[in-house]
């Protein structure tokens, strides 16, 4: 285990900026990085009064100016989540306003509402509320923290959310265990705030059955949306494969929106291949499910000269920490050439990638790389990523996670 964090020293005599009242906690930088982390090794010493963790703190550079305001953590590796570099102190309503600007992009700019009832309400950084994920589904929102500061103030965000004009039967919260430790809260009872299991949501007239307080992240990927309905257009007529299916969203669409010929879809999990097939059900489509890990699947069906037209391969998050670099890459390498020789002459590949630490360029070049192996000619189509309810702030650029790229695979 890594050895625990220590507090950043206090230095009581410090001279604050002129800026700054003096009743304020203010954290002074070794190092300074426009973007929403601050991690401790960046962090020099602490003047003024002591702050709490989860508390507002104004922050300065290594020459002692005015860098901007965060909210600080001494028990995290992320010692400040920054929220603004603008000189004004913010009051606590600042979050307030920033979920309603949240609520606004979704219904009314980007009018999601009229194709889905399940959309990405609140993306951390991209909304400017760092720690904190949201998901609308139906009547629902489902929480994912990651963040102290999120989790103190999270009847805060409740009611800002129903300010908003958002109509909500109940909120659900969940957190990574390991992360709700790290960060320095626990969840306890709030686990179990709610009132049902699951709620079926429709996406672009495609129904999906979603377990509220069970599965990956907030039980559904909303992130895909728009790569599954781009995917219906090259479907017609075609066998579809779908790896690493989760709980059949591509597999549902091809089938039941995309007038394949045939789909199968493979997946580890036992636990979400039952709910996919409990999702091809409601959508009256017809999918041959696997229970198999992606790898050995496609390597049986290499054994056994099997192709298919349109084959989908969106495995989970192989690079979680920076140590595993080398060895996510080696996965996402193996996964792709295996699977471009489960494509047919001319047929396609969508591969993705949800690994945040994993650039685009690098992606695409291990996917070159597995094409070169497999002795494919590749042409990339396209690369896309998440939907726009999954905003990216332009200095935090490695929040934009999810790569999806198109080949066409001769």
């Amino acid at each position: 285990m890594p050895p625990p964090l220590q507090r950043p020293p206090r230095d009581e005599q410090a001279p604050l900026p002129a800026n700054i009242p003096p009743d304020v906690p203010v954290v002074h930088l070794r190092s300074a990085s426009y973007g929403s982390f601050i991690y401790q090794r960046m962090v020099g010493h602490v003047a003024g009064p002591a702050p709490a963790d989860g508390d507002i703190v104004a922050v300065v550079d290594r020459q002692g100016k005015f860098f901007g305001w965060g909210f600080y953590n001494s028990l995290s590796q992320i010692a400040l989540r920054m929220f603004s570099h603008s000189p004004q102190r913010p009051a606590e309503s600042f979050i307030d306003q920033r979920l309603a600007r949240a609520v606004q992009l979704r219904r009314d700019m980007l009018r999601l509402e009229e194709v889905t009832d399940a959309y990405r309400l609140v993306h951390a950084e991209g909304d400017g509320l760092s720690g904190l994920i949201a998901d609308r589904f139906g009547q629902y929102v489902v929480f994912e923290l990651f963040s102290l500061a999120m989790f103190a103030r999270l009847h805060r965000i409740q009611d800002a959310l129903i300010d908003a004009g958002l109509s909500v039967r109940n909120f659900i919260v969940r957190a990574d265990r390991k992360i709700a430790q790290a960060e320095g809260f626990r969840l306890g009872t709030l686990e179990g705030n709610k009132d049902r299991d699951s709620v079926v949501v429709t996406e672009h007239g495609v129904k999906f059955k979603v377990l509220l307080s069970k599965g990956h992240k907030t039980g559904f990927f909303c992130d895909q949306r728009d790569n599954r309905l781009a995917l219906t257009v090259l479907t017609p007529g075609k066998n579809v494969l779908d790896l690493c299916c989760y709980t059949g969203g591509f597999a549902c669409y091809a089938a039941a929106r995309g007038q394949a010929k045939s789909v199968t879809a493979v997946d580890l999990d036992e636990n979400a291949l039952a709910l996919a097939a409990e999702n091809a059900a409601l959508n009256s489509a017809s999918i041959d499910f696997h229970h198999d890990d992606a790898f050995d699947f496609l390597r049986a069906a290499v054994d056994g000269s099997r192709q298919w037209d349109v084959v989908v391969s969106d495995p989970s998050k192989f690079v979680s920490r920076r140590e595993d670099m080398q060895a996510g890459l080696r996965k996402y390498f193996d996964l792709n050439r295996l699977a471009m020789a489960a494509v047919a002459p001319g047929g396609i590949l969508l591969t993705c990638s949800c690994s945040g630490l994993v650039d685009q360029p690098t992606f695409v070049q291990t996917v070159a790389r597995a094409a070169r192996a497999a002795g494919r000619n590749v042409q990339i189509l396209r690369v896309t990523g998440a939907g726009p309810d999954h905003p990216v702030m332009a200095d935090t650029p490695e929040s934009a996670y999810l790569k999806a790229v198109w080949c066409r695979v001769e």
